[in-house]
């Protein structure tokens, strides 16, 4: 089993800074509520093929390196697998998840200074780091992938602190629940009971039926490898197409199915009602090349931002457009 240490820090999407605040950190700790930042906030910002990782430890003490194997006059150790985890917002579910990873990491004991060049910084303070890896070795999971719960309370688990080296006193069961999670690069290995009966829609010779048909398999075939349950709900016109759960997480996915490859779709007056009644959880799912070469865009909301934003960065922009029926009387 390889030597492993958790360590949970604030919630963010990218962990690349907070540039024009559009990426605000939350549950990071009284430091973050006070300040507005912390020292996690570029944990996943790469400088010259490497990444340099911040938690924030009791009373800024160090690392004890010696609970994973090294001596007691080591500075530093190598072959670590870091495990990043942080609190889930509580509109978005709750609960404590695991956000991303390092492997083959080298961990030292006391707080290092980031290269200077790196521009890792906030109101010109130069962030520190205890661990760093190659970018080969670090994954950040998207928002929607991160799932697999972290115990805070239970005996043998995580506790309060934001360092837990799951040695001797730890569950063994979830270890190797998270060695094999995270082998899997993310996906949740335990079956879930799914709902899928058969295919959401059915066939249908029309090309715009083979569009959207596309474009929902597509979909669920997306959240369903990232182990949530889905449900259809197209013909309950509940303003979205699909339901999408794990635990707590409960996501409202509306599908926008485009022969084209640009980026554009229609929402009806339903489906933008529930959009904006439940932003936090509503997702616009739009497949691009449906038929030839299917690329699902996921759109999500950013508070700060004010606005759509897909996994790659993209914003969605809104347009609203007033119609109406006519009739003879």
């Amino acid at each position: 089993m390889p030597r492993l240490i958790f360590f949970n820090t604030g919630w963010m999407d990218s962990y690349a800074g907070n540039p024009r605040n559009l990426d605000p950190i939350t549950g990071g700790g009284a430091h973050t509520k006070v300040e507005g930042w912390g020292g996690e906030i570029f944990n996943f910002k790469p400088y010259r093929g490497k990444y340099y990782g911040y938690v924030r430890t009791t009373h800024g003490g160090d690392i004890r390196l010696e609970r994973l194997g090294a001596t007691k006059a080591a500075d530093r150790i190598e072959g670590v697998t870091v495990v990043w985890t942080a609190p889930r917002p509580v509109e978005e579910g709750g609960g404590s998840c695991i956000v991303g990873w390092y492997k083959n990491a080298t961990l030292f004991r006391a707080e290092q200074q980031r290269p200077t060049n790196s521009r890792h910084l906030w109101n010109e303070h130069l962030m520190g780091y205890y661990a760093t890896a190659a970018a080969s070795d670090v994954v950040l999971l998207p928002c929607d992938s991160r799932l697999f719960s972290v115990p805070r309370s239970k005996p043998k688990s995580m506790g309060q602190s934001n360092v837990w080296y799951a040695d001797d006193d730890a569950n063994l069961d979830f270890v190797r629940q998270v060695v094999a999670y995270l082998a899997n690069d993310g996906i949740l290995t335990t079956p879930t009971t799914r709902k899928k009966t058969k295919s959401p829609r059915q066939p249908d010779l029309l090309k715009r039926l083979a569009v959207e048909q596309k474009a929902v398999e597509t979909t669920w075939d997306y959240y369903q490898k990232l182990g949530y349950t889905l449900e259809s709900v197209e013909a309950a016109k509940v303003g979205w197409d699909l339901t999408a759960t794990n635990g707590k997480v409960k996501l409202k996915l509306e599908v926008k199915g485009l022969s084209g490859t640009s980026v554009v779709a229609e929402l009806t007056a339903n489906e933008f009602t529930n959009l904006l009644a439940d932003k936090p959880n509503y997702r616009v799912c739009i497949v691009t090349n449906a038929l030839i070469k299917p690329l699902l865009h996921i759109f999500s909301y950013s508070k700060t931002a004010g606005c759509w934003v897909s996994q790659e960065g993209v914003e969605l922009a809104f347009e609203e457009v007033t119609s109406a029926r006519v009739f003879a009387i």
